[in-house]
């Protein structure tokens, strides 16, 4: 049987390339220096080609060195996940759950959903990453992440992942109560207006910005982009911003007296939310309940504004 790199040596390699050089590396793994530099030159003869070469601000992949990195980050993702799924079987509650969710879930459901889950499950590990699918994506197809839930990017192909019950959203102008221009009746009445968007060069929020500047933004409009709920929170509640969102953030018990949807006669694209996950990397079992809890509580919250 040909020789196999061994766990430690993949381990080093991707530990060079995160930190950039061999002496920060090995410290992270307190390891030495002349240890990493023979781990990767037996890496290199095994396999026979030459993976970092030495450029002026560090190590550097070559050609071979990119090929070869996406292949160990899958294949350490895939055994970290074995491992944790035999730990979830034996030990039932015990494990780690990574996932992503676009901002409705974030503000609305998890909370209190995930938390319940932590209660019931005190030595699980859970990680939440907010962020749009067209950022995640990557994340989820290499398995860093378990399952994503949030809005649809037309430009993502599904093939790859499996689909759990998707559904439409209706979308709408939301801005503060009392907004000096709460009252306007179509999107010709909002020129100039300030506006707060996810920071997303593709998917579902940039076809949406087309639809609301459809002649493009003029000098008087102003847009923030950013990913922060917190910071957009205070942009809308203080500083008079506008905000695009589903209209179920209006039944958000800590939010819905404070805001409210412009009434204009166009009606925005309605968003596609999906709950999905990788086909090649079945979920472990404490992964699979949080998302199925997960998928029931934010069907429930889109499916009552239908």
């Amino acid at each position: 049987m040909k020789e196999l790199p061994k766990i430690n040596q993949l381990r080093d390699f991707q530990a060079i390339i995160y930190y950039g050089n061999i002496r920060t590396a090995s410290q992270a793994l307190f390891k030495t220096q002349p240890a990493m530099t023979k781990s990767i030159q037996e890496l290199e003869r095994i396999l026979g080609v030459t993976l970092l070469s030495r450029g002026p601000q560090g190590m550097v992949l070559t050609k071979m060195g990119r090929v070869f990195e996406h292949r160990v980050n899958t294949l350490l993702n895939d055994l970290e996940r074995a491992v944790d799924e035999l730990h979830q079987l034996s030990q039932q509650s015990q494990g780690n759950v990574v996932f992503g969710c676009s901002h409705l879930p974030a503000l609305s459901v998890l909370p209190s959903l995930v938390n319940k889950f932590q209660v019931e499950h005190p030595t699980s590990n859970i990680t939440l990453i907010e962020g749009q699918l067209c950022e995640l994506v990557s994340s989820l197809r290499l398995g860093r992440l378990d399952f994503f839930i949030g809005i649809a990017s037309p430009e993502i192909s599904m093939s790859e992942f499996i689909v759990e019950q998707p559904i439409n959203a209706e979308f709408c102008i939301i801005a503060r109560k009392g907004h000096p221009l709460s009252h306007c009746r179509s999107l010709s009445e909002l020129q100039g207006a300030k506006w707060y968007f996810p920071s997303t060069r593709t998917g579902y929020y940039k076809e949406l910005e087309k639809f609301i500047f459809p002649n493009g933004k003029t000098s008087k409009d102003i847009v923030i982009y950013g990913d922060s709920l917190s910071i957009g929170e205070q942009m809308v509640l203080n500083e008079d911003y506008f905000f695009i969102g589903p209209r179920a953030v209006l039944d958000i018990s800590y939010v819905k007296d404070l805001i409210t949807v412009i009434p204009i006669k166009e009606r925005l694209p309605d968003a596609l939310y999906v709950i999905i996950h990788k086909q090649q990397h079945g979920l472990t079992p404490l992964a699979k309940q949080l998302m199925d809890e997960v998928k029931a509580a934010c069907l429930k919250l889109l499916s009552d504004e239908n």
